[in-house]
């Protein structure tokens, strides 16, 4: 079994049913390896908060989501890092796809790790 196989096998299955345009199809790839990262994500995310906003467990749950958010927006090392935990466990097929629209993936991306992630910074 090769890489791509294996990845596929163990990245969780999310059915959104038929999906017409590629960018939209490559959403449904994003969503089902933002599930499998999920816990890997969130644990980067609030490292990094942590180090960057002293007494981040502390503060309200408002004010960490606007803090993620604005980190998100702002820190280009966050989003690479992000986006290398996303793009790492891509097959070869999805990642010719992701860099021949890396641009639009990568906003579409960064909005869903917002989406996924801000909720569970309790």
């Amino acid at each position: 079994m090769n890489r791509d196989q294996q990845l596929l096998n163990i990245r969780p299955v999310i059915d959104f049913g038929e999906i017409p345009q590629p960018l939209e199809r490559f959403q449904e790839i994003i969503r089902a390896t933002l599930k499998f990262q999920n816990d890997i994500l969130l644990i980067n995310i609030k490292k990094f908060l942590n180090t960057k906003h002293k007494g981040f467990d502390h503060l309200d749950f408002t004010v960490k989501k606007d803090l993620f958010y604005k980190s998100l927006k702002n820190d280009i090392a966050l989003k690479k890092d992000l986006i290398g935990m996303v793009k790492g466990i891509l097959t070869t097929l999805e990642l010719e796809i992701y860099l021949n629209n890396q641009k639009e993936i990568n906003k579409r991306l960064l909005e869903f790790i917002y989406k996924r992630i801000a909720e569970q910074l309790v």
